[in-house]
């Protein structure tokens, strides 16, 4: 039975690394889709991630304007929670090859979480206040443009209605049931498996 220092100490791992990792995540995707770095939410979470990110990027260089140093802390961060997590729980060291494919669904997960709730956060903004321009609308109108854009030329307004965003969340939802169940499962059967 888990203690609850145990739990505590689960609490405070997943907490304190999954908001970082989110945070490096959205910096990832907002250089990816060329946000604006005057945007004030875009800057504060440079602050918050450029340090780490220096030593790194002394070693690992951008490659064609993919922030590999950046993937690379990610993936890291990732590893080293679910290892954290795993002993807590389990008093066990999970297998590096398990971690690594249980690290690469998690942050796949996320990722999809992240564009399903941005759409949904956005779409429910656009309807309560459409005219209103803030940082935050077009953090969310960045992140969620390059999905929404193919879907809204094979899908027109109906009636004024956009409902481009409904295939995509349903298309979020089938990846994540499709692709990151099945890598989370061989994940877990690879990083508490015994060997021989």
């Amino acid at each position: 039975m888990i203690s609850p220092f145990n739990n505590a100490g689960l609490f405070l791992v997943q907490s304190i690394f999954d908001l970082y990792i989110f945070i490096l995540m959205i910096r990832i995707v907002l250089q990816w889709v060329d946000a604006d770095f005057h945007n004030p939410i875009f800057a504060a979470i440079a602050k918050i991630t450029t340090p780490p990110l220096r030593p790194l990027r002394r070693i690992i260089p951008m490659l064609h304007g993919i922030d590999l140093a950046a993937i690379v802390l990610l993936l890291a961060l990732e590893i080293i929670k679910i290892a954290l997590l795993v002993w807590l729980q389990a008093d066990a060291v999970p297998r590096f090859p398990g971690l690594v494919v249980l690290s690469f669904a998690e942050l796949l997960n996320q990722l999809i979480n992240i564009f399903f709730y941005a759409i949904i956060a956005l779409a429910v903004l656009s309807w309560l206040n459409p005219l209103v321009h803030s940082p935050l609308i077009e953090v969310l109108f960045r992140l969620t443009e390059p999905l929404m854009r193919p879907v809204r030329r094979v899908i027109p307004l109906i009636g004024g209605l956009d409902i481009s965003p409904i295939p995509v969340l349903i298309i979020l939802k089938l990846l994540a049931i499709v692709i990151v169940q099945p890598l989370m499962t061989i994940g877990m059967a690879l990083a508490m498996s015994t060997g021989t």
